[in-house]
């Protein structure tokens, strides 16, 4: 069982869930697998080694830049022939809410921060950024401000800093496209490409994809991705995703008592009356009503559906 990494333990406070440190480890340094509650940047400034994720061990060295999702098992060992140097940039979503809804809307942003790690869960798509040698020095650049906004604590220095993790990001997103070292395209099969965009749908079902941006990423036109994506699950784009948001909605509503104004929020809806139609659209009955009829069967006793 792999250590959990707690926010509390690891960011700066619960006012600020953020973090940035530099990291310089020996030659053949093994830091065992763990997980964590929040979101890890790594950029391995100098030196190489491995990098296990998820079952799967691959290769990193000087350049690389990668994400790590929260809960998601990775571990490292450092080359024996010489150290590696790491900056880990560690925050929770919450921190920048706002700015990453933003964000998703940008496809650019969408490969770099969601299908990044999505394909290198898988052991045929080693995706990963590695920047040259002129895009190391950019990136130091905006790490080494951030460093110092951090370590000096200066008036206004958590605004500094949320401002230069947006452009972390926007550079690193442009970055990661233009140097196109992965592909969703190279599936040759069709079955194959909509069930792993499926998957990709399911697993950020919360996120406002568009059908767009998850054309792009299958490397086909809207309409003959769309027509494709009927074919292989039955439904539209929209339908499929509605219906993995409505499922989560579904568990949330029975688990916790969060308004439901704010889970229709937490799965990607920002209007409420939208949600309330889609969800008795789909399941029969209001939000309210799903809630009560779960908690009246919890309190008899009786399984959850």
């Amino acid at each position: 069982m792999s250590d959990v990494l707690k926010s509390d333990q690891h960011l700066e406070s619960e006012h600020f869930l953020f973090h940035i440190e530099p990291y310089e480890l020996k030659q053949g340094t093994m830091i065992p697998l763990h997980r964590h509650e929040f979101v890890e940047l790594v950029f391995i400034s100098q030196g190489s080694g491995l990098h296990e994720y998820e079952g799967q061990t691959f290769p990193i060295a000087a350049g690389d830049v990668f994400i790590i999702e929260p809960g998601m098992d990775h571990g490292y060992t450092v080359d024996q022939s010489e150290g590696m140097g790491v900056v880990n940039v560690l925050f929770v979503p919450a921190l920048l809410e706002r700015e990453l809804a933003v964000l998703s809307g940008v496809t650019s942003f969408i490969d770099f921060y969601y299908m990044e790690p999505f394909l290198r869960s898988d052991v045929s798509f080693q995706a990963k950024l590695t920047l040259s040698p002129r895009q190391m020095l950019d990136i130091r650049g905006i790490l080494e401000q951030l460093m110092k906004e951090y370590g000096n604590k200066e008036s206004g220095y958590r605004f500094l800093i949320k401002s230069k993790l947006i452009e972390l990001f926007i550079i690193l997103s442009r970055m990661y496209v233009n140097n196109r070292n992965h592909s969703l395209p190279s599936i040759q099969n069709d079955g194959e490409m909509i069930a792993r965009l499926c998957e990709f749908i399911k697993r950020h079902q919360s996120h406002p994809l568009s059908l767009e941006q998850i054309s792009q990423m299958a490397g086909m036109s809207q309409s003959k991705f769309t027509l494709l994506f009927r074919q292989m699950t039955g439904m539209s784009f929209v339908e499929f995703r509605n219906d993995q948001r409505i499922q989560l909605a579904k568990q949330l509503l029975a688990a916790s008592s969060d308004k439901i104004a704010r889970i229709a929020l937490d799965i990607g809806y920002e209007d409420l009356s939208h949600f309330n139609h889609v969800f008795k659209k789909l399941t029969g009955e209001t939000p309210s009503h799903y809630r009560k009829r779960m908690k009246g069967r919890a309190e008899s006793g009786e399984p959850r559906e």
